[in-house]
Parts: C-alpha cells; sequence; structure tokens
C-alpha cells in the first residue's frame, strides 16, 4: 500500500498533480476541498488528504468532516488502497464512511474494497455531470439584476442553504454551513438575485490557477420558473469571466433535466460524469451498486 497522508494542503496538491492533471473539472473539486479549511476552521481538524503513488498508478482523495470521501479520477488501485487505509484508522468500525464520490471507476473500486472489509454496500445518490464555460451565451436580462450578498443577508442565505442541502440530498451538516456562510458572503463570494424580496443565491469558489467553480445555486420554490437562475448564473458567470478567469465549472445532477437546460442556455458544456454513492447496511441496499 503506497497511500501518504498529508498534513499541508500544499504537499497534497503538489503530490495529487498526477490526478490533477486528467480532468480541469474534477481538478477545482481537488483544489477546493484541500483549501476549506483555510475559509472554515471548523474543518481543519478533520480533513483527510491522502495521495497514492505505486508504478502507473496515481490517486488522490480527500474528505472532510463526516462528508463522503472523493477519490475523482483516481486508478482503480489507488482508490481500493485508500479504502483498505480509511479502514486501518477507523480501528475496524464499519459505519465510520458516509459515501464515495468521483468518477465511476474509482468508485467501483473503493465500493469493491469497502464492501469486503466492512460487509456494507452502496446506493446511488445521484449521478452528476461536469460542466465547462468559456463564454457567456447572449441573454436578454430582466429586471433585478443581481448582486453580491451582503452580511445583511446572512440569515437568508443560512436557511435558503440549509433548504438547498435538504432539497438536494447533499450531505452537509447544518452546523458547518451556518459557519461557513458568513466567511463566504464576507469575501465577496455569494450573489443573490432579487424579486421584490431575495429570490435565489448563487456561490463560486477559486479553481486555480485561472478557473472557478460556480456552486452552489439554489432558488426559493415558490419563485421558480421566473428566470432567476438563468440570470443569476449568467451574470455572476460574466463577472468572473471579466475579472480575468478563463474558464469556468459547474456541476449538474442529471435527475434534474431543467437545470441542466438553464445551464446549456447560458454555455457551460459537458465534460465529465461524476457519481456519489451512499454506503449502506448489506440488507438496506435499496439502488444498490
Amino acid at each position: 500500500m503506497s497511500v501518504v497522508r498529508h498534513a499541508s494542503p500544499d504537499a497534497f496538491l503538489a503530490s495529487a498533480q498526477p490526478v490533477i492533471d486528467r480532468d480541469e473539472a474534477m481538478a477545482s473539486s481537488y483544489v477546493a476541498g484541500a483549501r476549506a479549511p483555510s475559509a472554515n476552521p471548523r474543518d481543519a481538524d478533520t480533513i483527510y488528504l491522502a495521495t497514492y503513488a505505486n508504478g502507473d498508478a496515481f490517486g488522490a482523495a480527500i474528505r472532510r468532516g463526516g462528508g463522503p470521501l472523493w477519490v475523482g479520477p483516481s486508478d482503480a488501485r489507488a482508490a481500493a488502497a485508500f479504502a483498505e487505509d480509511l479502514f486501518a484508522a477507523s480501528n475496524g468500525s464499519t459505519a465510520t464512511l458516509s459515501g464515495i464520490a468521483g468518477a465511476q471507476v474509482a468508485c467501483d473500486a473503493f465500493a469493491r474494497a469497502w464492501a469486503a472489509l466492512t460487509g456494507r454496500t452502496c446506493a446511488l445518490r445521484f449521478r452528476m455531470r461536469n460542466h465547462k464555460l468559456t463564454r457567456v451565451a447572449p441573454l436578454y436580462l430582466t429586471s433585478g439584476i443581481p448582486r453580491i450578498a451582503t452580511m445583511a443577508d446572512i440569515d437568508w442565505l443560512i436557511n435558503a442553504h440549509l433548504a438547498f442541502i435538504k432539497e438536494a440530498r447533499v450531505p452537509d451538516e447544518p452546523a458547518r454551513v451556518r459557519a461557513l456562510v458568513p466567511g463566504r458572503v464576507a469575501q465577496g463570494r455569494v450573489w443573490i438575485r432579487d424579486d421584490a424580496e431575495p429570490a435565489a443565491f448563487a456561490g463560486w469558489t477559486d479553481a486555480p490557477p485561472a478557473a472557478a467553480r460556480i456552486a452552489p445555486v439554489y432558488t426559493l420554490p415558490h419563485l421558480r420558473g421566473r428566470g432567476h437562475a438563468t440570470v443569476l448564473v449568467a451574470s455572476l458567470a460574466q463577472a468572473l469571466l471579466d475579472g480575468g478567469r478563463r474558464a469556468l465549472f459547474l456541476t449538474t445532477d442529471l435527475a434534474n433535466p431543467t437545470s441542466n437546460a438553464v445551464y446549456a442556455r447560458i454555455g457551460f458544456r459537458p465534460v465529465s460524469d461524476v457519481f456519489q454513492y451512499d454506503f449502506v447496511d448489506a440488507g438496506n441496499r435499496g439502488a444498490s451498486h
């Protein structure tokens, strides 16, 4: 087993470069995940940063708090080695990992190894698609130009973000959301679209060397169907491109044709697919894999 754990995000990202270079959309998730503790110190003590290198097989994995393990486009051998490493660190506990996310090959290999070690299988949570944009398509903007969120929006944003993770079934913790939102607002990384009241929000993170990832995007249910997400994301994307970003990335749930159509109109084009599975007891398989 050739797994190396890293305490430094810089050391991790340097060692992960062979994997990061495989897919620039997934690379942005590695960078954002590794840098997360600097933006939210609550994550600093609970982050797993690991790389694998053995011959022509490479891997890189990130886990924050109690969330799923992100393995991106790691090789199968690397993913299996991460399973062994995490199981050893858990002292044999079978319920220490909520799920796995990344390219299908890596997820498959990790899931097989994890099942052999713990007896737990996995159920598909969602299949997602990474999209890339380099130019915003012309759109007719309606009233209510999006704006950068302010500290006065904090309470609304926290409630909206909590509604988002519940509706989208994102495995995040409410306490982490409440801690994260004020810092992102202070950094100018959340935009809001108004419609007599705040109607939608979109966040973004850096994706070095010269890109950014837009996430999350959420519109209040009673204000949907009015183009808020389209105008919000288009305006934010144009501002980021005007600010020097050469490319933008965004991830959609393939089970949501509405959002996929919206982002296609803006100019996002598909580049790669991402799978996320939840680990469940063998007797509670559901849509197992």
